[in-house]
């Protein structure tokens, strides 16, 4: 009997988690009810990607056995599939390693979440990746210390410069499905406070990603699993075993390196491409001001001569320098829009 206009759902018997007193009354665990909301909003936006837009507390209630239940679908969303895409990869940096890793594990993490903002299309392609990396750092250990109860570093001390000049540079855009994964997000995060004042949906996040990451790697057995662990933790595994065995070469490599520098035979040469044009557009600009300056000059001078021919010549003077000033401007534009098109700004999923 559903249509356009209308939806039909089935009852189910209920009452709201803020209902407290209720809820202590039939002795649910508000702790577990609590994880129960976290990991039902995670497992529609990280698993299937298909998810209730507005789960406020008359949405979603419990029944007397303790089961979530969900109300109202008249307001649903689906993320795209690079947006999913993005956003499990960036769920994955994020949470891999627990909030002890180490910074080496979490600098190769942080180039995984950045190609995850870039693909779910919130990073512009074309960014500066050593600043938005820079950035992600930051936050990554900052979202680490605070699942082990510390404080972060201060903001604008340590990526202030460059979280300010990737704004102006406007190389974030959220999809407008983020505006209902940040409502959904505040829905749930108040009714987990309402059940367990130490709810903290960040670290009830930790074993849910963990264990969709595992599942996402297609361990076709537990033993292959175990080999897996094993190898990893013990260094037999392709990638470490072929560490060990270039390994000397790489150090040999570093020694020459070391003993050029030594000696001063080692020469580095490092072009900034971004400044060599800045002064080529200078040397443009200073070259127009030149010309308009020398065009005013001979303009004034042709104005109070009594001579006709210098006054002739004061003329002819000013319309030279003044088409050599046009012609530079006619330049400057040129080269303007040469360098547009070099500026990349588009979002991935744009069309």
């Amino acid at each position: 009997v559903s249509s356009l206009r209308v939806l039909c759902m089935e009852f189910i018997e209920s009452f709201k988690l803020t209902d407290i007193e209720r809820i202590e009354k039939l002795g649910l665990d508000r702790k577990l009810l609590a994880k129960r909301t976290a990991d039902a909003f995670l497992k529609q936006i990280v698993e299937t990607s298909y998810f209730h837009c507005d789960p406020h507390a008359g949405n979603l209630c419990v029944d007397n056995g303790g089961n979530l239940v969900y109300y109202d679908f008249g307001m649903m969303d689906e993320l795209k599939p690079n947006v999913l895409e993005g956003f499990r990869k960036f769920c994955a940096a994020l949470f891999e390693g627990g909030p002890t890793i180490s910074e080496t594990e979490l600098a190769k993490n942080a180039k995984l979440l950045v190609d995850g903002v870039e693909d779910a299309g919130v990073l512009a392609r074309g960014a500066d990746r050593l600043a938005v990396e820079k950035l992600a750092r930051y936050f990554m250990r900052t979202f680490k210390d605070n699942q082990l109860g510390k404080k972060g570093a201060n903001v604008k001390e340590t990526v202030g410069t460059d979280l300010q000049t990737l704004t102006e540079n406007n190389v974030f855009r959220f999809p407008s499905t983020f505006t209902f994964i940040f409502r959904a997000f505040a829905s749930i995060e108040g009714i987990g406070k309402g059940l367990d004042k130490d709810y903290d949906i960040g670290k009830l996040a930790q074993p849910f990603i963990e264990k969709f990451t595992e599942s996402q790697k297609g361990y076709k057995s537990q033993t292959q699993k175990n080999f897996n662990i094993f190898a990893k933790a013990t260094g037999l595994n392709t990638a470490d075993i072929e560490t060990a065995v270039t390994s000397p070469r790489k150090i040999a490599y570093i020694e020459e390196t070391l003993r050029a520098m030594e000696s001063g035979t080692l020469k580095v040469r490092v072009r900034s491409l971004e400044n060599e044009k800045s002064l080529e557009r200078m040397a443009l600009t200073q070259n127009r001001m030149e010309n308009f300056l020398l065009a005013s000059l001979l303009l004034n001078i042709a104005g109070i001569m009594s001579r006709p021919i210098l006054t002739g010549t004061g003329v002819a003077g000013a319309a030279f320098f003044g088409l050599q000033a046009f012609l530079t401007n006619t330049k400057i534009k040129k080269f303007d829009k040469t360098q547009a098109k070099f500026v990349q700004t588009k979002f991935e999923g744009d069309d």
